[in-house]
């Protein structure tokens, strides 16, 4: 390979950012790029297969979701907070007037 250039894999984010797989041995300074799409394909993994996994790994970290019951509970905090502002605006609001 010729010392004046790397061959590299690697991923194009959603924002447009290069993410290489490896660091380059080339020295400092301007670059040209070429970016091809790989031919090679990874298959895609099943959603449901995908979902499955994060289950276990929660699982086998210990990580439990909430119950209804606490976001029940969390729901009827936030509604509670939101009345309460509301009744402080209303409050001002009929202050100023």
């Amino acid at each position: 390979m010729n010392t004046n250039q790397n061959i590299v894999g690697g991923r194009l984010k959603a924002d447009g950012t290069l993410q290489l797989d490896e660091k380059l041995t080339l020295p400092p300074g301007r670059v040209r790029v070429l970016v091809q799409t790989d031919s090679q394909k990874l298959p895609r993994e099943n959603t449901w297969a995908v979902l499955e996994r994060i289950w276990a790994e929660r699982k086998s970290l210990g990580l439990t979701g909430r119950t209804k019951q606490q976001i029940d509970a969390d729901i009827k905090t936030l509604r509670d907070e939101t009345e309460d502002r509301m009744r402080e605006i209303e409050l001002i609001r009929r202050r100023e007037q």
